[in-house]
């Protein structure tokens, strides 16, 4: 079985341009160079866990675990 890329850190943090995190944000994750093609991310290392929704949902600070597939990525961040 594949192993997944980390994403470059497990656990990323999203701030604001005032360096208040993305409370709640959502990311979205895409196949690189599509319109809008859905790509999964994973809650494990080896990519045998459940897949995270899509969009992933950010904690209170502004985090989440997320685990790429070794496949070319494009990524959308909203706010709440």
């Amino acid at each position: 079985m594949a192993s997944g890329t980390v994403m470059p850190v497990p656990v990323m943090q999203f701030l604001d341009g005032n360096g208040d995190p993305y409370s709640g944000g959502k990311l979205y994750t895409y196949v690189a160079g599509s319109v809008g093609t859905n790509l999964a991310t994973y809650t494990t290392h080896d990519l045998s866990g459940s897949a995270n929704a899509n969009p992933v949902i950010l904690d209170a600070a502004g985090r989440a675990t997320v685990y790429l597939q070794p496949k070319g990525y494009k990524f959308k961040l909203d706010n709440s």
